[in-house]
């Protein structure tokens, strides 16, 4: 019963953690990705003819 909870526990604690750092991840992205202008200011059809 010991050995069910424990490898139980380190499986949640695994699936929590990664979810954890995806949403840090995403968050962080979000954040930066404000700051960097868009690539594609300041094209048009007109100038790519």
């Amino acid at each position: 019963m010991g050995m069910i909870a424990f490898y139980g526990g380190l499986f949640i604690g695994v699936l929590v953690g990664f979810v954890l750092s995806s949403l840090l991840a995403f968050s962080l992205t979000k954040s930066k990705r404000g700051s960097q202008p868009n690539q594609a200011e300041g094209y048009s059809q007109v100038d790519l003819q």
